[in-house]
């Protein structure tokens, strides 16, 4: 029992370090992202700016850090997780962490998925910041998305386009409020 408790442990220091990691490379990254104002109006283009950014910080990091992949579907791990070839749901970025202490092929590979949004005032009747939240956090649990399947955490990124921080905070905690109640989680 004592060697089981240590590994569990173990693990979550490991994957701490990898959250941390990639928790810093993303900020450094969107410090330097620069955007024009057309891609300003698609997150699609903000997070294809942020690829080459992130590819940079991660070959000069002090340590091998492999870069993270950009709409990547999510890999089935086991023989029950076929679709059949359908196309499956792409989180924006996934930064797969080797697990060293696993004891099966299921928990090997485990995905750190990354999910970016647009935060701002609404445009016409698009609500950005409750976007963020309904087609955004909502995505790590809802069995449509699965992006939090076989990780202890993920992540996710707001591209603030047209709106003071702490009101889109104010707007984005009140939808939290209201909306992750109605969120079908199953």
């Amino acid at each position: 029992m004592a060697r089981k408790n240590g590994k569990i442990k173990s693990f979550m220091l490991l994957w701490m370090r990898h959250e941390k990691l990639y928790y810093s490379i993303f900020f450094e990254a969107l410090q330097q992202l620069n955007i024009n104002d057309v891609q300003r109006n698609d997150e699609d283009a903000i997070s294809e700016a942020l690829c080459p950014i992130l590819k940079k910080l991660c070959f000069n990091h002090e340590r091998d850090v492999r870069t993270p992949d950009w709409e990547k579907p999510i890999q089935p791990a086991k023989i029950e997780e076929l679709k059949g070839g359908k196309i499956r749901k792409r989180p924006d970025f996934t930064c797969n962490f080797l697990n060293s202490l696993a004891d099966s092929s299921d928990t090997y590979e485990i995905p750190f998925h990354v999910e970016c949004k647009r935060l701002g005032k609404k445009i016409a009747s698009w609500d950005l910041n409750k976007n963020y939240v309904t087609n955004g956090i909502k995505r790590f649990d809802n069995s449509d998305h699965e992006y939090g399947k076989r990780a202890p955490s993920g992540m996710m990124l707001g591209y603030v386009v047209n709106m003071e921080r702490n009101a889109i905070l104010k707007t984005v905690n009140n939808h939290l409020s209201k909306d992750m109640n109605k969120l079908n989680l199953n």
